[in-house]
């Protein structure tokens, strides 16, 4: 009886070793983001994270799973509680953090995005996972002071948490018609062909 147990017990466990094996080579990355994450305006494949999942797919991980966590009018203090839903559904491979664009247009105070953001990289690291910070530039009609202390809300946060970092999220495409949407705010198609262009190199690196 007790030989015929563990023979059982043996052929579960490669049973299941055989279903968390292919689950595990598959990586999940999160991206946490606004309404650019998210795609407003663009059908969903033409959003960076859909994109970014196509793309790697084509290049050695065919099984990867980009979750878009992205909300409309996201700022960084919301980006705590998607961050918090998330991270208790599963532990994701790598996190995409893409948030402080509404903070800036809101003229919310830099420091209050710069607390939100190292709460959010506190939250990653602690679970040890992998993350890419993607940095923002305030509208330039802001004067001065305000857009210097919003950008370097996100330095003060590389230089503190060390994650991969690319300084501004719409770098080459901010502020060109033929890259955005009628409103001059959101990419269009191109524009989000862009944005994988910017982020790729980065995401090949941390996986």
């Amino acid at each position: 009886m007790l030989l015929l147990f563990r023979r059982l017990s043996l052929m579960i466990s490669v049973a299941l070793a055989a279903i968390a094996s292919p689950l595990a080579a598959k990586p999940v990355i999160l991206s946490v983001g606004d309404s650019l994450t998210f795609g407003l305006g663009v059908p969903v494949d033409k959003t960076w994270p859909a994109l970014l999942e196509n793309k790697l797919k084509t290049e050695g991980h065919p099984g990867v799973k980009v979750i878009n966590a992205g909300s409309s009018g996201a700022t960084t203090a919301f980006g705590l509680s998607t961050l918090k839903f998330h991270l208790k559904r599963g532990k994701p491979d790598l996190i995409i953090y893409a948030l402080g664009a509404n903070d800036g247009l809101r003229g919310i105070d830099p420091a209050t995005t710069h607390k939100n953001l190292s709460a959010a990289m506190d939250m990653i690291q602690a679970q040890g996972i992998k993350v890419l910070l993607l940095g923002m530039k305030a509208p330039p009609n802001y004067g001065e002071k305000f857009p210097k202390d919003f950008e370097s809300s996100f330095t003060k946060v590389k230089d503190k948490y060390k994650p991969s970092f690319v300084p501004f999220f719409l770098e080459g495409i901010a502020g060109k018609p033929d890259l955005n949407q009628a409103d001059g705010i959101h990419p269009n198609e191109k524009g989000y062909e862009q944005v994988l262009s910017l982020i790729y190199p980065k995401v090949k690196e941390l996986l």
